[in-house]
């Protein structure tokens, strides 16, 4: 096997074929030609050269593996395989494809290319791209999922000819790298067709939709079903598919306080209750999980995982603060025994399967004894953190800081860290996904990806709330998390949207690049600023009911410095709308108007503040200043929801009249809209009833 290795790679210009049917030679491409075809890479490696390309009819490009090819190399070529089409007739190129091992001919890699991958950053995952003369490229990494990437990358750049009867093959040479180890989404729909969408732009996480615990019988043994077969397949991708333990508060809907009565947590300090977003359902009690046979059930899952060739499982914690009242918890706290039992079951699978592991996701809106459970935690136990940006938030200028310095100090010193919080959706709050709404902002999400980054996370994820529309919705927001996750410091952010819109066939990309640059920016602040909090938990409602004045740079007032800014915002969306009315599609037009609608809204909202907070509303002329204010917030409110509404209509049918049977993209939908009805009628009623003569 090592001497057939040698043989393909080093004497390749021999398995070429006679001289009447070679390649034709190399022709330079201009920096302008090399640059159009970079914006079909996404995400951007980090070094990469396109100087020169050959041109090979349709069907004479072969793909050839190194013996003993593991499966992310085999699916490597299987999908450059299938890019290129069957034979059709004797090769002229050859793209070879393999790791560098103990058969690898020192003279196929640069010593010190070689050498330079393995001391990259995530090396599993590092590769190189090299030509083998004119006539054939060179695809390799020191492990199988940088083989993977490598091929990826190529049939990127052989998209834009593959289908056609001569095939431009850029004669590229790339070194790269992910800058995040991990990159992901926590929930997606139609993971059948998500998980080769998100591998094929280097995601390499994702939550796994169905993980379902079998119905606890007292005295039976317990098992999960797992979807095996994506799993396995997902693998081949370079993509760790995660089956997961839900929240430990969640298990009632396995019967398994029907079976077993003396582990459901005691006390209703033990109900975890919802939240606001969950307007109906079980309060989710939490388990007495200091018992012998809590652990023995945890770990019934756990080692029925194991057997089906599960390597690492996601293990959540009780989601919000709740607790057991016997003396045993109390006593030591609900996390910490729930952190225990765990990694105690753990420890049994792993006698019996040594590769196995387990992440701790800790509990959600509550840092109670998160020191304890990580301090007792093994460090081969992975951590994830979820919805905790406000915990975490730091007031800040230009932006804000996310800083939680316990686990940042445990990522300092090197242990596995990973937060879900990335801000893929529009709410400030990844706990309150009560409110969809589009967002296309690359700046919010690279910001806080570098912020990650500098924290020294070793996953970034996103959560995504849609079960429908999501690609419609939230498309773009995963493919920048996926280009900044990779290449932090690469494209500016107008860069990767005009690369976007090119590979999705925008009618003008460099148009979509002027209008992202536009509203990316904007996005930000809006959704950055106490959103959607302020509408859905009636903050300005109770500003103004107190009439305390509104203070610039906070709230929904977060990122204006003065009065001017609201108007400056709104003539910026304006120049955005001019851009976005051109778009075949009305989406980023309906989104435009979106956002206009929350600037403007959150300008009135100011005017009205400001006035009743310093005004004593005596005279008649400043009544009649403050009716004019309030017919202002009340068009402002009414603008907001017909571009809600317009936005949603244009994406598909919307039961609006029928709340009970729609589904929840069209509720969360409705929630967006009646939170702003609620705070402008609800101000309008208090102010009129009071101040008019």
């Amino acid at each position: 096997m090592r001497s057939t290795w040698l043989s393909v790679v080093s004497l390749a210009a021999l398995l070429m074929p006679p001289s009447s049917h070679a390649c034709g030679a190399s022709v330079p491409l201009s920096s302008e030609a090399s640059a159009r075809w970079v914006r079909w890479l996404l995400p951007l490696p980090h070094e990469v050269r396109l100087d020169r390309k050959v041109v090979v009819p349709r069907g004479r490009i072969q793909v050839i593996l190194r013996p003993g090819a593991g499966p992310e190399e085999q699916q490597a070529a299987e999908e450059l395989s299938s890019l290129l089409g069957a034979p059709n007739g004797a090769p002229i190129f050859t793209i070879f494809a393999g790791i560098q091992d103990e058969a690898w001919p020192r003279g196929a890699l640069p010593e010190s290319r070689r050498r330079r991958l393995e001391s990259l950053p995530n090396r599993d995952q590092a590769y190189a791209i090299l030509p083998v003369g004119d006539n054939g490229l060179l695809l390799t990494a020191i492990d199988g999922k940088g083989v993977y990437y490598a091929a990826r990358t190529l049939g990127q750049l052989l998209e834009t000819s593959a289908k056609q009867q001569d095939v431009e093959v850029p004669l590229a040479d790339i070194t790269d790298w992910p800058d995040i180890e991990e990159r992901g989404l926590w929930n997606f729909p139609d993971p059948a067709n998500w998980v080769p969408w998100m591998t094929s732009l280097k995601l390499n996480y994702g939550k796994m939709a169905n993980t379902q615990l079998k119905p606890v019988e007292r005295g039976g043994k317990n098992g999960v079903v797992i979807e095996t077969a994506l799993y396995a397949l997902a693998r081949r991708k370079a993509m760790q598919y995660m089956p997961y333990l839900i929240h430990l508060n969640f298990l009632d809907s396995t019967g398994v306080f029907r079976a077993y009565p003396e582990l459901a947590g005691r006390g209703d300090a033990a109900l975890a209750g919802r939240y606001f977003a969950h307007k109906r359902g079980s309060q989710h009690r939490a388990p007495f999980a200091a018992h012998p046979r809590f652990q023995q059930i945890l770990e019934e899952w756990l080692e029925d995982m194991a057997a089906q060739g599960v390597d690492e499982v996601s293990c959540w914690l009780s989601e919000r603060p709740a607790e057991d009242q016997r003396p045993e918890t109390t006593a030591v706290g609900q996390f910490v025994l729930e952190g225990r039992a765990l990694v105690n079951a753990w420890r049994e699978v792993r006698a019996r399967y040594p590769r196995f592991r387990i992440r701790l996701f800790l509990s959600t809106v509550t840092t109670e004894r998160d020191y304890r459970v990580l301090a007792e935690a093994p460090p081969e136990v992975r951590i994830e953190r979820a919805c905790a940006t406000e915990l975490e938030r730091t007031i800040h200028l230009p932006r804000d800081l996310f800083r939680y310095p316990l686990l940042d100090h445990y990522a300092a010193e090197g242990r596995w860290v990973a937060s879900y919080d990335v801000p893929i959706g529009a709410n400030a709050r990844v706990d309150t996904p009560e409110f969809k709404l589009p967002q296309t902002s690359v700046h919010r999400i690279r910001d806080y990806l570098v912020q990650l980054s500098q924290r020294r996370y070793r996953g970034a994820y996103g959560m995504l709330a849609w079960s429908k529309k999501a690609r419609e919705t939230y498309g773009f927001s995963t493919a920048a998390l996926a280009e900044y996750g990779w290449n932090l410091n690469g494209r500016g952010t107008r860069e990767f949207a005009t690369a976007w819109a090119t590979r999705e066939g925008m009618e003008n990309p460099e148009a979509f690049g002027e209008w992202s640059e536009i509203m990316g920016p904007i996005e930000f602040d809006v959704y950055d600023s106490d959103f959607p909090i302020a509408y859905s938990w009636g903050k300005y409602i109770q500003l103004i009911r107190e009439r305390r004045r509104p203070y610039l740079g906070e709230g929904v007032f977060r990122y204006y410095v003065s009065p001017r800014d609201f108007s400056a915002k709104i003539a910026a969306c304006d120049r955005a709308m001019a851009i976005a009315g051109r778009f075949q599609s009305p989406y980023f037009a309906d989104e435009t108007k979106i956002v206009r609608s929350y600037v403007r809204l959150a300008q009135s909202l100011y005017e009205v503040a400001e006035q009743v907070s310093l005004d004593p509303l005596e005279s008649i002329s400043s009544q009649d200043k403050l009716r004019e204010s309030l017919r202002n917030l009340e068009a402002a409110g009414k603008e907001n929801a017909a571009a809600i509404r317009l936005w949603r209509d244009h994406l598909g049918p919307a039961d609006w009249d029928r709340p009970a049977t729609m589904d929840s993209s069209v509720q969360r939908v409705l929630d967006a809209i009646h939170g702003t009805q609620t705070t402008v009628s609800e101000i309008k009623d208090f102010l009129e009833g009071r101040y008019f003569y």
